[in-house]
This record gives structure tokens, C-alpha cells and sequence, in this order.
């Protein structure tokens, strides 16, 4: 029998940060078998630059979503909003320096590929309602 009875913001938060690891883990598996499907049509130089790229969206947005859901506790709605912006600026300054140190470091790297990953990565966000369901 199915209860009507709404969440309560705990239940709320719970499905939430489900559903959000949730996606960034297929957008995990897309980038890796995406970036299979390049190394096979191109070579390995491009493939992991196309992963690179991929991380270098994905790696802040996991830091993102551990900062805004990894504390269970309860918090007040000063706190959570207080969260989203921690997180989001962190999210920012990880992504600069991702991919800062990714063109300093990584030598051989195929340009458009890296961009093409991240901008993938970045617009696969897009497709979050059609994975998702509460």
C-alpha cells in the first residue's frame, strides 16, 4: 500500500543526495566509455585528453555535491544556503586549477578533445531530468 503522506525534509534531503551521486556516478561510466569509444576511433593521446577533460568537470562537481549533502545533520536554511555558495565557489576554484594544472602537466594533450569532455560533461547536466526521477 502507498502512503500519500509527504516527506519530511529529511526523507527530502535523502532521495536528493541519492538521486545527485546517482548522476555524477553515470556521468562517471559515460566519460569512461565515451572516452573508450575515442581511443577507438581516434588514439590513446586523444582518449584520455577527452577523459581529462570529463574529470575536469566532474572531480569539482563531486566536491560540490559532498559539500552541499555529505552532512546529514540537521542544519537551518542559513546554513544550507551558506553551503551552496562554499560550495559552489570551491566547485569554481577547483575547476581553474584543474584545469590549469592539466595544460601545465600533461604533456602530450590533444585541446579540442580535453574541451570537448569538459563541455560534454558540463551540458550532460542537461539531461539530469531525464535520469533522475523522485
Amino acid at each position: 500500500m502507498v502512503s500519500n503522506k509527504p516527506l519530511s525534509s529529511k526523507e527530502l534531503r535523502d532521495v536528493r543526495r541519492k538521486s545527485v551521486f546517482r548522476f555524477l556516478y553515470l556521468q562517471l561510466i559515460f566519460a569512461i566509455f565515451a572516452a573508450s569509444a575515442v581511443w577507438f576511433s581516434f588514439d590513446s593521446v586523444t582518449a584520455y585528453s577527452f577523459l581529462l577533460g570529463a574529470l575536469s568537470s566532474l572531480l569539482p562537481s563531486l566536491y560540490f555535491a559532498f559539500r552541499v549533502f555529505g552532512n546529514t545533520g540537521v542544519k537551518s536554511a542559513q546554513d544550507i544556503v551558506k553551503s551552496f555558495y562554499r560550495g559552489e565557489a570551491g566547485k569554481l576554484v577547483m575547476t581553474s586549477v584543474i584545469l590549469s594544472l592539466t595544460f601545465i602537466l600533461v604533456k602530450p594533450l590533444v585541446a579540442g578533445a580535453f574541451f570537448v569532455g569538459f563541455g560534454l560533461a558540463i551540458l550532460s547536466h542537461w539531461l539530469t531530468p531525464a535520469f533522475i526521477r523522485h
